[in-house]
């Protein structure tokens, strides 16, 4: 960031410098060329004050342009970055937005001139040290008159401080309140929320709006008052001068080259003063960025580790939440081993910490307590990229990104295989199912487009999940949008996904999905609780007896339609031990 802005700070002193062009042809004029007469004088002395001013102009319009350059070179260097700490489940939604403002508002004022006004800051000194030379009482006006400019200042950043931290508060729960309504409002529209949501919107933006106005009545108050002082300050300074000159102490050419010069002295202190509230969002929108960027670095910088196994071993996994001024456990010290090729499944009422558990699994929600290992390497000593191709996992909030179904299997990929798309959706069962659309894996989903069913997010949600060949795949309730037949196609898939020694973790309450299972875990009020073993036995026979309907899909080892599937492996660990 230095390097960036030394081309800004060189074209600075430049402009600095040439601003002295118009005082010094204001002193000549009325000292040598009034008294001389002389208008090849005025001529040549105009000439090469305009061709200065010229060359000021040019400084002025390079700065601006450097100034959108830096902005650009941070946007590049940061925005990575930035983009994986916000999205890797570290941060809730709102803090993201939050964050997405801040980076926003910290490339805006890159750009702007309240950066250049800083750059202008530093040369305040040396204006006032030509003011001294001029004469000593000039340049000691001058200087009260910046001291008492800075105290305003002063005043101002810590009397608005925190009037503006709660401004900036309240207008990011109304934009953010506004942005969860945007992703909702089909429902809004199907329930008739949209007078209540609008009310409620329009509370949020009046809270952001008074607490603006309190920001900006006091800021506003000072700007006022450091005006004023700039321009009796101005005045002061010629008739001080004019003083001077009826005692002889000075010409009449400097008065008005003293006016100037001072006038460009605290200049720079009254734009930081104007700025002052841009100056200051951006500086706490920098330090939130810079914190975001230290914990995504942190997560990042990792040595890759050596080809996942499968094999999963979490040790003590817990999560509290602040609810108020107390903490509420929604999981509580639940271990657990899980080996490559076989298959886990989760039971348990709702809201008993089953899907918490999975997020915590998968690395989407870091844990309060406890380890979460995989082939006995710390989940946080993973690189994100490698977890990522280790891990397959499908919540049950499921998102699928515009573009095409092909671009969201394969992760977003720049670089999508197409063999790696084909197998992950066969292995998946929806290979069929896609080839089925008018454009196949061409199909553009999202807004405004093809609007998939649940059962169809689900099935291509899986086969994003399988498409690095993960060799840990967890999955949310993989089956809570499927028919009978789809239930089918994915109990056959879990199967091949198993053969392939990819270790296997879902939760469920369906009988089909037990009966492929070879453990069964119960999660009772957050914390592992002993299974009742007959009663986990009848379902995994329930659902080994369940008779698909139809066919459409065929994955390996699928058996035909019409025909009972060749009974599963027993869940053998847990009838073993009942």
């Amino acid at each position: 960031m230095l390097n960036a802005c030394r081309p800004l700070l060189i074209f600075s002193v430049i402009a600095n410098v040439l601003m002295l062009v118009a005082p010094l042809h204001m002193m000549q004029v009325y000292d040598r060329v009034l008294s001389s007469g002389s208008g090849s004088t005025l001529l040549y002395i105009t000439l090469i004050g305009a061709a200065c001013l010229m060359l000021y102009g040019l400084s002025e319009t390079m700065r601006t342009r450097i100034a959108q350059r830096i902005s650009a070179s941070y946007t590049v260097k940061h925005a990575d970055r930035l983009f994986a700490g916000m999205t890797d489940g570290s941060l809730p939604v709102e803090r993201s937005n939050e964050i997405t403002r801040n980076f926003n508002t910290v490339r805006t004022f890159i750009a702007s001139r309240s950066l250049i006004g800083l750059f202008d800051l530093p040369f305040a000194p040396f204006f006032l040290l030509l003011l001294y030379l001029l004469h000593f009482q000039i340049g000691l006006v001058t200087t009260i008159g910046a001291g008492i400019l800075i105290a305003v200042a002063w005043i101002n950043k810590t009397s608005t401080a925190e009037d503006s931290e709660q401004a900036a508060h309240a207008n990011s729960k109304a934009l953010g309140f506004a942005n969860a309504v945007a992703s909702r409002s089909e429902d809004i529209r199907a329930m008739g929320l949209l007078p209540a949501v609008v009310e409620r919107w329009g509370s949020l933006t009046g809270e952001s709006l008074n607490a603006q106005d309190i920001s900006t009545k006091k800021t506003a108050m000072f700007f006022g008052i450091s005006k004023a002082v700039r321009q009796i300050l101005q005045i002061t300074i010629m008739a001080w001068g004019a003083w001077l000159v009826l005692s002889g102490d000075m010409s009449g050419g400097m008065i008005f080259a003293a006016s100037m010069v001072s006038g460009r002295a605290l200049q720079p202190i009254e734009q930081v003063i104007g700025a002052w509230d841009s100056i200051n969002r951006a500086r706490s929108a920098h330090e939130g960025i810079e914190a975001v960027l230290a914990e995504a670095d942190d997560r990042t910088g990792r040595i890759r580790q050596p080809e996942a196994k499968g094999q999963l071993t979490v040790s003590g996994a817990s999560l509290s939440v602040k609810m108020g001024d107390k903490d509420m456990t929604i999981l509580n010290n639940v271990s657990f081993s899980l080996e490559p090729g076989n298959l886990l499944a989760i039971i348990g009422p709702s809201g008993a910490g089953k899907s918490t558990l999975a997020r915590i699994v998968a690395g989407a929600l870091p844990p309060s307590a406890g380890e979460i290992m995989l082939d006995g390497c710390l989940q946080a000593n993973w690189p994100t990229g490698q977890w990522g191709e280790s891990v397959g996992y499908v919540g049950q909030d499921i998102l699928l990104f515009p573009g095409t179904i092909a671009e969201n299997i394969a992760r977003m990929s720049l670089r999508p295989d197409e063999q790696k798309i084909i197998r992950a959706a066969s292995l998946a069962g929806a290979h069929q199912m896609i080839n089925a659309f008018p454009q196949g894996y061409m199909t553009v989903i999202g807004d405004g487009n093809l609007r998939l069913s649940g059962g169809q997010k689900q099935r291509i949600a899986l086969a994003r999940a399988l498409y690095t060949s993960p060799k840990l795949l967890v999955l949310d309730e993989p089956n809570a949008h499927l028919d009978l037949e789809g239930t089918q196609i994915l109990t056959e898939s879990l199967k091949a996904i198993k053969s392939t020694g990819a270790a296997i973790l879902v939760v469920t309450q369906r009988k089909q999905i037990l009966s492929v299972a070879d453990d069964v875990m119960l999660i009772k009020n957050g914390t592992r609780a002993p299974i009742a073993h007959d009663q986990v036995k009848a379902a995994a026979n329930a659902g080994k007896n369940t008779e698909p309907r139809g066919t459409k899909d065929q994955v390996p080892g699928r058996p035909q339609a019409g025909t009972r599937p060749a009974p599963p492996p027993m869940v053998e660990k847990v009838l073993k031990r009942a």
